[in-house]
This record gives C-alpha cells, sequence and structure tokens, in this order.
C-alpha cells in the first residue's frame, strides 16, 4: 500500500498473520530431565514439543555416580526458579552436581560438590539457596545441607547449615523442598511417619527440625500451589492431606487424609494455576487427580486421571500457559499428558528406553 505525505511517497508493507509463523509459535520446544542413576551418573535430556515426548536428546555426565538402582525420592533432580540451572544428586558419590541449561535446553557442566552427608536423594532451590536431603545408611541418620550458588553455578557450602532430621537412622525420608517464598525447608519421612520444618532467615542457616506427625501412614511426595498450600502424598495410607504453612513452620491441617483409592500414590504435582493436584499411584500404574479450592482444601476429582507403566514414578509440569504437559516417569518410559482446563488429561506421547534405574523428573 502506498501513501503520499508532503510530496514523499512511502510504501507500507503489511505482513498477515503468517500460519507457518503461528505454527512455529505454537510449536514450543522445551526439555525434560532425569538421571540414570548409573554407576556412572548421567542427566537424560528428553526435547518436548507440541504433542508432549518427543525423542532424547543428550546425556550428560555428572562426573559423579549413582546407585544403579531407582531413588525412589522425590527431586532427585530440580531447576532454579529462573530455569538457568539444574541439579542433581549423585547418590553413590554423596555429592551434587549443578548443570547450566542452554536456551535449547541443552546442558553445560558447571560443577560437582560433596553434599555434606551420605546418599543425596532430593534437592531443592529458591532465590540462590540450595539445599539438599541426605538419607544417611543404616548406621548414620540423614541430614539437609545448604548452599549458595553462584553466578557461574558453583555450589558453596553454608557453615552451621547442616541440620538433623526429626528421627534417628534408617527412616527412609523422601524429599526436601522449599515453600514458595523460601522462608521454610520441608522434610517427610516416611518410615518415621513424620512431616519435618526448619525456617530459614536471612543467614540462610535454617532453626530446626520442627517434627509433625503425618495424618496418615508414609508421608512421602510433596508440592505446593500457587497460594502456597502444602499437598502431601501418605503412601502408605492411599490418601493426601493438604496444610497451610506458617512462617514459623508451623502446619495446620486443612484436608486430612483423602483416600485416592490408588495403590500407593507417592508422587505429586500441582498445576501451574494451583487448581489441581496429580499423585502417581507406584503400584497400580494409575494417576490420580485432586481439585484444589482457594482456601487449600481438596477434593478427589478423578480416582483414575489417566494410566500408566508400573510403577509409575515421578510427575513435572511443562509446556505452555496455554498448552500444558505433565510428564510421568513410569516403567521405561517417559509419558507426556495433555492438560486441560478443567483439569482432565490425556495422554499424547511416550518415549520407551528409560533406565530402569532412571529417578527425578524436571520439565521446562
Amino acid at each position: 500500500m502506498k501513501l503520499i505525505l508532503a510530496g514523499l511517497t512511502l510504501t507500507l508493507v503489511i505482513l498477515a498473520a503468517s500460519p507457518l509463523l503461528a505454527t512455529a509459535s505454537a510449536a514450543r520446544i522445551g526439555a525434560v530431565y532425569t538421571i540414570d542413576n548409573a554407576v556412572s551418573n548421567s542427566v537424560l535430556q528428553y526435547q518436548t514439543g507440541p504433542t508432549g515426548v518427543v525423542a532424547l536428546a543428550g546425556t550428560y555426565s555428572t562426573h559423579g555416580s549413582g546407585t544403579g538402582a531407582r531413588l525412589a525420592s522425590q527431586g532427585a533432580v530440580s531447576l532454579t526458579q529462573d530455569g538457568h540451572w539444574l541439579l542433581a544428586v549423585d547418590a553413590g558419590s554423596n555429592q551434587i552436581t549443578v548443570f547450566q541449561v542452554n536456551s535449547d535446553g541443552s546442558l553445560a557442566f558447571a560443577s560437582v560438590t560433596s553434599s555434606q552427608g551420605k546418599a543425596p536423594i532430593s534437592v531443592t532451590a529458591n532465590a540462590g539457596l540450595v539445599y539438599v536431603l541426605d538419607n544417611g545408611t543404616a548406621t548414620i541418620p540423614g541430614n539437609i545441607a545448604g548452599f549458595s550458588l553462584g553466578s557461574g553455578g558453583a555450589l558453596t557450602f553454608i557453615p552451621g547449615s547442616i541440620q538433623p532430621l526429626s528421627g534417628p537412622a534408617n527412616t527412609s525420608p523422601e524429599q526436601i523442598g522449599f515453600s514458595n517464598h523460601g522462608s521454610v525447608l520441608v522434610v517427610t519421612e516416611k518410615a518415621a511417619g513424620t512431616i519435618d520444618t526448619y525456617t530459614v532467615g536471612r543467614s540462610a542457616i535454617p532453626s530446626g527440625p520442627t517434627m509433625t506427625q503425618s495424618n496418615s501412614a508414609g508421608p512421602y511426595g510433596f508440592a505446593f500451589t500457587s497460594k502456597g498450600y502444602l499437598i502431601l502424598s501418605e503412601a502408605a495410607a492411599g490418601t493426601l492431606s493438604s496444610y497451610s504453612v506458617s512462617d514459623s513452620g508451623s502446619l495446620r491441617t486443612l484436608s486430612g487424609s483423602l483416600p485416592d483409592f490408588g495403590l500407593a500414590p507417592c508422587w505429586v504435582a500441582v498445576s501451574p494455576n494451583g487448581q489441581f493436584v496429580y499423585t502417581s499411584n507406584a503400584h497400580g500404574g494409575t494417576i490420580s487427580a485432586y481439585s484444589v479450592s482457594e482456601t487449600g482444601t481438596m477434593s478427589l476429582f478423578s480416582s483414575v486421571a489417566a494410566k500408566a507403566s508400573i510403577p509409575t514414578l515421578d510427575l513435572a509440569f511443562g509446556g505452555s500457559n496455554h498448552n500444558q504437559f505433565l510428564y510421568v516417569l513410569n516403567g521405561n518410559s517417559i509419558t507426556s499428558f495433555q492438560v486441560y482446563p478443567d483439569g482432565s488429561i490425556a495422554q499424547t506421547a511416550t518415549v520407551g528406553g528409560v533406565p530402569s534405574s532412571a529417578a527425578g523428573l524436571a520439565s521446562t
């Protein structure tokens, strides 16, 4: 189109929405990460697209050792809030590895450091702080330990950050996680039936633990909603509970031990909008779904929202706000499920060949 202004002829080029550009925009490329937990431990990167998992895209040595068997914990791999760093545990060599996450989802090794305990199984990050949960051994109790994450990906141990768990040795701790604002750390101890909380102040040194008895047996995996409510599974009882968490680390039950009618709900993931909770029934090959109210109370949405292979393990959300997926580590596969606005999910893709020792799941 031409316009004549003050004797000048201007040509305006108007670009209509190109189907090709629209397709490229919709075809967002992301990544899903897990560790193989082999003796020579590696992170496996899977490329994702508009239909979920696509294919194995890279294998990256952690420069540490795994155990060669599943860890049965939640949080063996974790992304920082900005998505720039991936953290992985090396349970066989008592270390934590940090990778830089590149724009295409590939990884670059940054550092590896001692976990300050025995057999690290879960790691969490918030605002430049990293905390790890060390399982311990049959005779050495587990502990937590803290680190600062530098701009180059190096972890620096925080003196005084090592704190014990509330139970003795061999209590089967399962996960560590920061609350949304980073002021409280939560740890589950399955065999002891307890939930430990630690407050984290400006010094980054935790105080605690404060021990809360679980509503039912086998406290396992957990996640926080967007409003800060704690949703926690009770694997031995086949139930989930929700809690409010105070700045002092005290827990108040909102919904106590709601059954999902599955077999061993263990891993937990909350939708980004905080309205739905999904749990994997490890021994039943199913995924159950709950809805979450504005006040943190829950109700069972679907006992069998989807089926998967046994064992059904780690969960992670990925995709965009308009095209969300729930990724599930199950059997020897990673399966993607489309998440719909009403909370229902439907399988879209799966990729096999995942090692039976794989542990942890994180997604961009």
